[in-house]
């Protein structure tokens, strides 16, 4: 089997996600990472200028939703969305609510806490020379920061948002009840998605314990760890 190359950014949960449905499938891949001022070449890769990007079998797919298909279709086994088309269609409802919600929550984490976000800083500038961390560091959080801004977090206050935060986990902690996964009887996207974003906050995040405190959530990103 060929290898792939994912192109990617080490903190991103988009990137994680693919990264986690490679291996699931069994195929052998490779990552390149876009560290520090290298970001500038992404743009290169992509018309939407985005990771994750992934070059596999002589085609190349930007966007961790449509590569999750390309793969699924060019190897089925294991399916990543369920045979039922309800339940195909809470798998992917599910990966949505990882991508256009949670998500935002583990980006305002690496803004807007200190330690979070020094971390996240070093982990997107490893490799790299030490002095393009004082040029990257001033501009990706000005990025991220419009970014919350965009999504209604400006105006909020930190206690407003990690409450808002850990009743979406509360919600998971439910949907886990009594399930060793969130749709049907095997892993789907529902749970890659929605792990990756999860794996981040416990990588990053000051909320880390207070995750990992809901016990079925904890089980459930055991399962998936690695």
């Amino acid at each position: 089997m060929s290898e792939a190359v994912l192109h990617q950014w080490e903190v991103s949960p988009f990137c994680g996600k693919v990264r986690k449905i490679l291996r699931l499938k069994g195929i052998p891949f490779r990552v390149e990472n876009y560290n520090g001022l290298r970001v500038r070449q992404v743009a290169k890769l992509s018309a939407r200028g985005k990771l994750p990007v992934i070059d596999w079998e002589g085609e190349r797919v930007p966007d961790s939703s449509a590569i999750a298909l390309f793969l699924d279709q060019r190897r089925p086994d294991p399916p990543l969305y369920p045979a039922d088309p309800r339940e195909a269609a809470l798998a992917r409802s599910l990966e949505d609510w990882a991508d256009e919600s949670l998500y935002y929550y583990a980006l305002y984490s690496r803004v807007e806490y200190a330690s979070a976000r020094a971390l996240s800083i070093a982990l997107l500038c490893e490799g790299r020379p030490a002095w393009e961390r004082w040029l990257f560091a001033p501009v990706y959080l000005r990025t991220q920061g419009r970014k919350l801004d965009a999504h209604g977090f400006s105006g909020r206050s930190r206690d407003e948002i990690e409450a808002t935060f850990l009743r979406h986990v509360d919600d998971l902690e439910a949907m886990l009840r009594g399930r060793d996964w969130l749709v049907g009887s095997a892993q789907s996207i529902a749970d890659i998605a929605l792990s990756a974003v999860l794996d981040e906050m416990l990588r990053t995040s000051t909320l880390a314990e207070r995750i990992r405190a809901r016990p079925n959530v904890a089980r459930w990103l055991a399962r998936q760890a690695g």
